[in-house]
């Protein structure tokens, strides 16, 4: 289960770039919060190949794995800090774990991953765990914390990436298995920073104000933790199923909600850590039902 430490990596190293996303957010359009996460790993990846040799032997699948993972990631990530923009951390990032849920049924089309028995019950404690993190919102009806989704800007676009990523993972994972994790992650960064560069040209946004030399640092920041997020994100796509590599890679809602408390000072952090700690169990179930 070696791929269980790559997607846990992976998690923490979300959280993190999420956290300084948000911090960067308040000044930066999130055309620009993107364009810094998708090109800041170009040259420490391009370095590593170059360095060590790596290019692989590319497979058939690699150029429209690329062509179509790389544009929905463009679309991804900007919904994804559009919502970061618009609403708390601890609010927006837990409605990604409705990934899993997708990945059920976007899986076994792609890349012929069946989640077992256990799989499920597993994925549905993540899903359960994001409707307790949204409870206080009870007391207007038993369905309010799930229409909390559309009344919220940000868990609204959240959801819209929730159902991208689990398209784009399935595609990263037929990049990784026609390439190589190092060199997927340098092609899938190009190609969302060619797109990025295009939404700058003609969707600009508006920067809050102009960009401080210490939101310039914390864009930079947002670009490590991206590069380390991507090499041991598909690492762990090349050696797990992709439904389970993402719902333990989902427990960066825990740190988020963890983050969004200790640095943010967002409320209801009580109700949205027990609400976190659901869906761990829903990860050690998934991870303890896979073997090596």
């Amino acid at each position: 289960m070696s791929w269980m430490y790559f997607a846990l990596l992976a998690a923490l190293s979300e959280s993190l770039k999420d956290l300084l996303s948000k911090q960067g957010l308040r000044s930066v359009s999130p055309q620009l919060a993107a364009l810094a996460a998708g090109a800041t790993p170009i040259p420490i990846l391009l370095s590593i190949v170059l360095f060590t040799d790596s290019v692989p032997l590319l497979g058939p699948g690699y150029g429209w794995a690329l062509l179509i993972g790389g544009t929905l990631n463009v679309l991804a990530l900007f919904q994804f800090m559009r919502a970061l923009q618009s609403s708390d951390l601890s609010l927006a990032i837990p409605f990604v774990s409705f990934t899993p849920l997708f990945l059920l049924i976007t899986s076994p089309f792609l890349v012929g991953d069946i989640p077992t028995t256990q799989d499920i019950v597993g994925i549905f404690c993540i899903v359960g765990g994001a409707y307790v993190l949204h409870i206080q919102s009870i007391h207007h009806g038993l369905l309010a914390p799930l229409f909390a989704i559309f009344r919220e800007p940000g868990p609204r676009r959240m959801l819209s990436v929730a159902f991208i990523y689990s398209l784009t993972s399935n595609f990263d994972k037929i990049g990784v298995q026609n390439s190589s994790p190092l060199f997927w992650s340098l092609s899938i960064s190009s190609v969302m920073t060619i797109g990025f560069l295009f939404l700058l040209r003609f969707l600009p946004g508006k920067n809050i104000a102009a960009p401080r030399r210490t939101t310039l640092g914390t864009l930079l920041l947002v670009g490590l933790f991206q590069t380390i997020g991507l090499l041991v994100h598909n690492t762990a796509l090349s050696l797990g199923p992709v439904p389970s590599v993402i719902a333990i890679k989902r427990s960066s809602i825990l740190f988020a909600v963890m983050w969004g408390w200790m640095f943010l000072k967002e409320k209801y952090a009580g109700e949205r850590l027990i609400g976190a700690v659901l869906m761990m169990i829903g990860v050690v179930v998934l991870g303890f039902g896979q073997t090596d």
